[in-house]
């Protein structure tokens, strides 16, 4: 995941939970939790058909088993890959849902400050 596709989804979820925010109810997600709605709100697919076109082209002479099994080979390779990358995201999208709140916290009593 990128850095935007973190900054858009916690803005997504403080939006999504403005009322709790304001109430003092929110609760900041789990980890297992924010790994799973960023698992389902995000691609991340492996493209089976683009990836054995690579193998292949870069192995002409290889036999099917052997590009079958250089296949098999990255996509285990890719879904470790995901499973790291969706924890860190994970981690980097509840401090920055954390930092979100902050701000609003800070700009709501700045408010009360200047109007009340």
């Amino acid at each position: 995941m990128y850095s935007s596709d973190i900054k858009r989804c916690a803005r997504r979820m403080v939006k999504e939970s403005l009322d709790e925010i304001l109430a003092g109810r929110f609760q900041t997600p789990s980890l297992e939790q924010m790994e799973s709605f960023l698992e389902q709100n995000f691609e991340h697919t492996f493209d089976e058909y683009q990836v054995t076109k690579k193998i292949r082209r870069s192995h002409i002479a290889w036999s099917n088993q052997q590009v079958l099994d250089e296949l098999e080979r990255q996509k285990r390779y890719y879904d470790n890959e995901l499973r790291v990358g969706l924890r860190i995201a994970a981690l980097n999208t509840i401090e920055e849902v954390e930092n979100l709140i902050k701000s609003l916290n800070r700009a709501i009593t700045e408010w009360k400050v200047m109007n009340l």
